[in-house]
């Protein structure tokens, strides 16, 4: 109840004692990006972009493989790279498994 009535995660309530990172694209997660339910509560297995009011965006891995491509590639980090980090790391998150 003190999470939703100040609108921070336990995770913070307790003084950041984990280092949380989205069960879905492994994103670190801070309270500004945490995924909430629908009726307000935090839930910090995922970040909003993953997760959002009780629904999952992604419901394969080759669908956030393919949009994590496209938009995490820049000039150090070509889409082949980011490819090949999300195609070892989204089989070790728990919404994967």
């Amino acid at each position: 109840m003190l999470s939703k009535l100040f609108d921070v995660s336990i995770n913070t309530l307790l003084g950041s004692p984990r280092k949380l990172i989205c069960q879905c694209c492994g994103m670190p997660l801070d309270d500004s990006i945490t995924s909430k339910e629908e009726n307000g509560m935090f839930n910090e297995d995922y970040c909003k972009w993953c997760y959002h009011e009780g629904k999952f965006r992604y419901s394969n891995k080759e669908d956030l493989i393919s949009y994590c491509s496209e938009h995490m590639a820049d000039e150090n980090w070509s889409s082949e790279q980011v490819r090949t980090y999300m195609e070892k790391l989204l089989p070790t998150l728990k919404h994967w498994k």
